[in-house]
């Protein structure tokens, strides 16, 4: 397919970031003017912001940020996610999606808080909820559902001292006895702890 790139400094920018030349990179978004930052690259490549989560480069994406990029808009390579979900698919998503949320200015939608489950079922999903949670999302009942119907122990502690309220009617959800035994007692130990502070 034919590859028409928008602008020179358009192609000269990706083609920078595609060698991993971060000075060059920044020498080309120099010569992009803020408002022209957004386009995509050519009509098969997505706008700079997204080459730099597909290419997994934080510090090129700060950059891309910084000249006036949007950071909270959709893919146009994966139109079912906005960028910040399209981070949560990269290996050094924790990074990318660090980058995100500083420069995103409204409270973080807890859809994402979900889509953490959906899209890191691996060892780092707390640090991702963590990361969302510092920047303003809020636990809901869907939340500790999935908490509790992962049986992760850690996990569970760690969505319940983060705030996470208990749902009604706890033990007719069919979790184990183990799970609701656990959740209640955490539940109870803060309590406690608040009653103390």
């Amino acid at each position: 397919m034919l590859n028409i790139f928008k602008s020179d400094q358009h192609a000269k920018a990706y083609k920078a970031l595609l060698a991993n030349d971060l000075e060059k990179f920044a020498k080309s978004l120099q010569k992009i003017d803020a408002d022209k930052i957004d386009l995509p690259v050519s009509d098969n490549t997505p706008s700079l912001a997204e080459c730099c989560i597909l290419e997994q480069n934080p510090k090129a994406l700060q950059s891309v940020i910084d000249k006036g990029a949007n950071p909270d808009k959709k893919s146009l390579s994966q139109p079912e996610y906005h960028l910040a979900e399209l981070t949560l698919l990269q290996e050094q998503s924790l990074p990318l999606l660090t980058v995100l949320l500083k420069a995103i200015p409204q409270t973080i939608d807890s859809d994402l808080l979900l889509k953490c489950f959906q899209l890191k079922q691996d060892s780092t999903l707390m640090l991702h909820l963590s990361l969302l949670l510092q920047n303003g999302a809020e636990l809901n009942d869907e939340i500790v559902h999935l908490a509790l119907i992962s049986e992760d122990l850690p996990l569970i502690h760690f969505i319940i001292n983060s705030g996470a309220n208990q749902p009604s009617m706890l033990a007719e959800q069919g979790y184990s006895e183990e799970v609701i035994a656990y959740a209640q007692r955490c539940w109870n130990d803060l309590k406690i702890r608040e009653m103390f502070l």
